[in-house]
C-alpha cells in the first residue's frame, strides 16, 4: 500500500526534526568549553580583581562577575580577597590586643580564688565522666566557661569603646569583608554539609568579632610558660593556613581559662592533619578511619609524616578555625581530646574539612 500524502509529510517532518536535533547536539558539543578555556576565564576574573588594587568599585565588579560565572570563579576570587584581608586582620588584631592590655593594667578584680577553682574543676571533671553527653557539656561547662570569661576576659565592647582609630580601621576592613562574605556565602551554599544538620552561613561581622575576642584573650592574664608558647606559635603561624593558626590559638585560650598548659604547634602534625582533611574532601568521606592505603588510623597518618599522635578530632562544616573548636568543645569525644594531657598539636584544613591531631 502506498503512503498517502499526509503520511509522507509526517515522515519528512520527523526526519527534518531529527536532523535538526542531531545538528543542535553537535553544535552544543562544539561550543562546550574545555577545562583549559574555563580555567582561563576564571584566571581573567581573578586578574581583574587583583588589578583593581585600591579601587573598591572595580574589586566589587570582579566579585559580581565571579558570582555570575559560578563557583570555580567565586572560590578563586575568594582566595584573592582573603590575601587582601589577611595583613589587615593581623594588624587589627595586634592593635586590639595592645588596647586590651592597657585595659587589663587598669583593671582591678575582686575575684574569689575558690570560685575560680570550683568553676575549673566543674569543667575538667566532665572529661573523666562515663557516658558524657552534649547536654552535660551545655548544662555544666557552658555556664562555667561564661563565668570564667566574665572573671578573666574584658568585654569586647569595653575595649572598643571610644577607640576612634580602631573604629575607622574596623570600617575599612569591613568594606573588603563584605566582598569576602558574598564569596564565602556562595561557596558555603555550593558545598553542602556531610549531614543534614543546619550550618551557619558565613558572616564577616561574626568573623571580625571572633578576631577581637582572640585579641582580647591573648592580652588576658596568663603565666610565663603560656605566654612563651603563644609567642612561639605566632612565629610558626605564617607556615600554616591562617585558619589553622586561629584554631590552635582558640584552643590554647580555652585551655588557659581552665588553667591547663598550652599546646605547641607541631608542623608535622599539621601536615598529617591537613593530608587527612584533603583525603576526606577529595574522596567524599568523613571518618577517623581512612580508606587510603597506609593511612588507616591517625597513628598511621602521623607516622607517615615522621611524628606520632595519640588522639584526633575531625569536623566538617566551616572554614573558620574558631567555629571548629566550638563544635569540638560540644562534642563529647572531641571535648575530652581538647582538654587532655597533650604537649603538641597539629590542625589541618581542606575546604570545610578539619582534622586536629594531638601528641604527647
Amino acid at each position: 500500500m502506498k503512503p498517502n500524502s499526509f503520511t509522507t509529510v509526517v515522515i519528512i517532518h520527523i526526519l527534518i526534526c531529527g536532523a535538526f536535533s542531531v545538528l543542535a547536539q553537535a553544535t552544543a558539543l562544539a561550543q562546550e568549553k574545555s577545562p583549559f578555556e574555563k580555567q582561563r576565564e576564571v584566571n581573567t576574573i581573578v586578574a581583574k580583581y587583583r588589578r583593581a588594587r585600591t579601587d573598591f568599585a572595580k574589586k566589587e565588579e570582579a566579585v559580581e562577575e565571579a558570582l555570575e560565572y559560578g563557583t570555580p570563579a567565586v572560590a578563586a576570587v575568594l582566595a584573592a580577597v582573603e590575601k587582601d584581608l589577611n595583613p589587615q586582620l593581623i594588624r587589627y588584631r595586634g592593635d586590639v590586643m595592645k588596647r586590651a592590655m592597657g585595659h587589663y593594667k587598669k583593671r582591678t578584680t575582686g575575684s574569689n580564688l575558690d570560685e575560680i577553682v570550683k568553676l575549673r574543676q566543674a569543667v575538667l571533671a566532665l572529661k573523666d565522666r562515663e557516658g558524657l553527653t552534649k547536654e552535660n557539656i551545655v548544662s555544666v561547662a557552658d555556664p562555667a566557661m561564661k563565668r570564667l570569661e566574665e572573671i578573666f576576659i574584658i568585654d569586647r565592647q569595653e575595649v572598643l569603646k571610644g577607640a576612634d582609630a580602631l573604629t575607622e580601621q574596623r570600617q575599612r576592613i569591613g568594606q573588603i569583608g563584605r566582598l569576602w562574605e558574598k564569596c564565602a556565602v556562595h561557596v558555603h551554599e555550593a558545598t553542602p554539609a556531610e549531614d543534614e544538620s543546619p550550618q551557619e552561613s558565613p558572616s564577616f561581622e561574626n568573623y571580625l568579632q571572633g578576631e577581637e575576642k582572640l585579641a582580647i584573650g591573648m592580652a588576658a592574664p596568663m603565666d610565663a610558660r603560656t605566654r612563651a608558647v603563644l609567642s612561639a606559635n605566632m612565629q610558626l603561624a605564617g607556615r600554616i593556613d591562617r585558619e589553622e593558626a586561629r584554631g590552635v590559638l582558640a584552643l590554647n585560650l580555652t585551655r588557659n581559662l581552665l588553667g591547663l598548659p598550652p599546646v605547641v604547634i607541631d608542623l608535622r602534625l599539621c601536615a598529617a592533619a591537613r593530608d587527612h582533611s584533603k583525603d576526606m574532601e577529595t574522596l567524599n568521606f568523613f571518618a577517623h578511619e581512612s580508606q587510603v592505603p597506609g593511612k588507616k588510623t591517625p597513628f598511621d597518618r602521623a607516622k607517615r609524616f615522621g611524628t606520632s599522635a595519640n588522639s584526633e578530632n575531625i569536623f566538617m562544616g566551616s572554614t573558620d578555625g574558631r567555629v571548629a573548636n566550638q563544635a569540638w568543645f560540644h562534642s563529647p569525644g572531641h571535648h575530652k581530646n581538647m582538654l587532655g594531657n597533650h604537649r603538641r598539636v597539629g590542625m589541618g584544613r581542606s575546604g570545610k574539612y578539619w582534622t586536629e591531631l594531638f601528641g604527647k
